[in-house]
This record gives C-alpha cells, sequence and structure tokens, in this order.
C-alpha cells in the first residue's frame, strides 16, 4: 500500500508521536506503510498504517492477542499493539503503533543454542495462537479466549522479529540495522548469549479466525512471501492450517541451511550441527498437507529433539566460519565455559498437552472433499 507520512506528521505529533526527518525525506523505510518514530515516553516505536478495506481483519487480530490475558502470557510472542490511531484524512486507515524491532535473523546467529531459542519462541507462538486447544491444561492459571483458532497465513522471514536488545546502546538504524541511527558507523551488536532476545510474529494481514464447529476451514489460496506450498500450485483453496505448518518447516529449514533464501527453498547442505532439525522439517514440509503434523506435535517432536543436545553441541557454530572466526567463536565459547554462561536461557517445560481428539485433528489437517470441489467450480 502506497502511504504518504508527510501530510499527516503534525496530527501524529499532536498525539505525541515525532517522526524522523530522514524518514520523511529520500531515505525511506522500504514498505512505505510503515515509519519508525518516537513515542511520548521517548521509546523508539514503529507505526504501521492499515487499510480497512485491503485487510479487515489485521487490527482485531493484532488486538485480540495484545488483550491483557494475552499480555500477561510469557508466551505470547505476537506483537503488542500499543495503541491504534485514526488516520486524519482517510477513515478506511487506522494507524497501529508497535514497539520498534529487527529482523528476527540479523545479525546472523553465533551458536546452535540460540537457534534452539529461536525456533522454540517461534512454536510458542503457533501454541499461543491456539492456545484454545490447551488453555485448560496449562495449569498457568490463564484464561483464554474460547475460540483463538487463528492461522496466520504468512508466516515467513520477513514476519518475524526480535527485541533489539542486541543492540546494547540502542544505537542502530531503523531499517538498515548494520548501521547507526545516523548511519555513518557501522552498529555494534553483541550475540543473543549474551542477552537473549524475545522474538515475535507480525503482520496479522492474511490472518484469519474460524469455528471449528464448522468443520475445517477452507481458503482460498493468497500468495504472500513463501509461495512454495505445493497446495498453492495445485489447488484453488486449501485448509490453511497444515499450510502454516509448511511455512514454518521452509523456515526451520532455511535455517539449517548456511545461506538465507526468505520466501524460496534453500537447495545448499545442512550445516552439520543443525542437521538434527531434517527429520521435522520433511515431516512439516510433506507434499501432502494432510500428512503434515499438528502443531502439537511439532512442539513435542522439537522439544525431543532438542532435549538431546548436549552443552557442548548448543556451543558449536550455527554456520560455517572461516579459520580466523572459527578460532574466535572457540575462544569465546571456552570464554562462555570458564564464566558457566549457559548455552540455552532458562526455560519452563510446558505440561503436555492432551492428543487432539479426532475431530480436531480433522479440523486441522484435512479439507472435505465437498467443500474443495465446491470451492473449485466457483
Amino acid at each position: 500500500m502506497l502511504y504518504d507520512w508527510q501530510p499527516r506528521r503534525e496530527s501524529l505529533a499532536a498525539a505525541g508521536y515525532k517522526l524522523r526527518v530522514e524518514e520523511l525525506t529520500e531515505k525511506r523505510h522500504p514498505r512505505p506503510y510503515l515509519v519508525d518514530a518516537v513515542a511520548p515516553n521517548g521509546q523508539r516505536v514503529m507505526l504501521k498504517a492499515i487499510s480497512s478495506s485491503e485487510h479487515p481483519h489485521e487490527i482485531a487480530i493484532s488486538r485480540l492477542f495484545s488483550a491483557p490475558a494475552h499480555a500477561k502470557n510469557p508466551r505470547n510472542h505476537c506483537i503488542s499493539i500499543m495503541e491504534v490511531l485514526p488516520d486524519p484524512h482517510d477513515s478506511t486507515i487506522q494507524i497501529i503503533v508497535m514497539p520498534l524491532c529487527i529482523p528476527f535473523h540479523r545479525p546472523k546467529f553465533d551458536t546452535v543454542g540460540e537457534v534452539v531459542d529461536c525456533i522454540r519462541q517461534i512454536l510458542d507462538v503457533r501454541f499461543l495462537i491456539l492456545a484454545s486447544i490447551y488453555a485448560s491444561c496449562t495449569g498457568q492459571g490463564i484464561q483464554y479466549m474460547h475460540e483463538n483458532y487463528v492461522a496466520h497465513r504468512d508466516c515467513n522471514f520477513t514476519n518475524i522479529l526480535q527485541d533489539p536488545d542486541i543492540y546494547p546502546d540502542g544505537d542502530f538504524h531503523p531499517s538498515s540495522f548494520w548501521m547507526d541511527a545516523a548511519r555513518k558507523h557501522l552498529s555494534r551488536p553483541i550475540t543473543r548469549t549474551e542477552c537473549w532476545p524475545r522474538y515475535h510474529l507480525i503482520d496479522f494481514g492474511l490472518s484469519r479466525q474460524y469455528d471449528p464447529s464448522h468443520g475445517p476451514p477452507l481458503e482460498g489460496v493468497i500468495l504472500g512471501g513463501d509461495k512454495t506450498p505445493p497446495e498453492h500450485r495445485i489447488s484453488l483453496a486449501c485448509n490453511p492450517f497444515p499450510t502454516d505448518i509448511y511455512f514454518l518447516g521452509n523456515l526451520l529449514r532455511s535455517l539449517a541451511r548456511p545461506t538465507f533464501r526468505p520466501g524460496g527453498i534453500s537447495q545448499a547442505p545442512p550445516h552439520p550441527p543443525l542437521s538434527f532439525l531434517l527429520p521435522l522439517i520433511d515431516q512439516m514440509m510433506h507434499a501432502e498437507p494432510s500428512m503434515r503434523p499438528t502443531v502439537g506435535d511439532v512442539i513435542a517432536q522439537f522439544a525431543t529433539i532438542s532435549g538431546h543436545l548436549t552443552k557442548a553441541d548448543l556451543r558449536r557454530p550455527a554456520r560455517p566460519l572461516s579459520w580466523q572466526d572459527s578460532l574466535r567463536h572457540r575462544l569465546r565459547q571456552v570464554k562462555r565455559s570458564c564464566y558457566a554462561i549457559a548455552p540455552l536461557p532458562p526455560h519452563q517445560a510446558r505440561i503436555p498437552a492432551p492428543p487432539l481428539s479426532d475431530e480436531m485433528r480433522y479440523f486441522f489437517t484435512q479439507v472435505p472433499q465437498d467443500n474443495l470441489v465446491a470451492a473449485s467450480c466457483s
């Protein structure tokens, strides 16, 4: 969506949000509907303009996971919505205010443990989104809304962010993260092991909420950032929940390979220290959507395979290194071992969820053939 922030500058300032002059000139954010600003309390934030005609469900679903019951849940990694502002010139547009975050995979991961922590948090996102299935069994006293059956439908590299804790001095540019805020010098990040950032899922523009009593959902194919799901090439409609699992599998597949290819399938050989992910990835990316695991199955399998990793395994490099970088990495890990710095952050083991009923497994994995035929003929 094309959007001009300049005419909104004064009204946003009146609401307490100050835009950077640079963002209003030649060096704008690569996505024109986004702009960074400074909130009244001095916090750096990101503003996003949302058209109700293009994405009628985005604000409602974003608010769903920013509600108090979810905001207090430590497993909630959906980006929080701080405020929703009206557009002063267009009643069909609203502006949401979010904390300023950075891409989840930049700078590059240093250790296997950092990758494991990232995946664990991303899966927590999916667990929360389907929380109504397990809410009565978490034992954490969190009351979830009864119908949180939400498919993201665009879970790719661009829609996962991390807190900017990796820049402890806060001196980084909001769109060119490798530069300082003035774009004069390189920024100075630390490793994730030194700060353990929190990861967030964003952009609910294609997301939908479903009612299980209506049976498995059937949605027309909408191409998001990842255009590789096989069902998007052979069908006009599909159940979006198995497709979400495919998106996550492709994301894990890229993490396990030395070259990131957002939205595509990396053909590079797997990085040996991360090859333990491959059997799970193969299941998640099964050509037949109904054969893919549910998110609960993925969480259980990932907990099992990652639980077998030793501290030495977790300290191994997350990508191939030159001999110079390899030496620096070894010295860094020896120092962390001497100072008893854990290769993973503290993590509370989740109480195992009960098995899905046949009806719910059908809801999350299948497409009724009569509905599919009707959708194909319409």
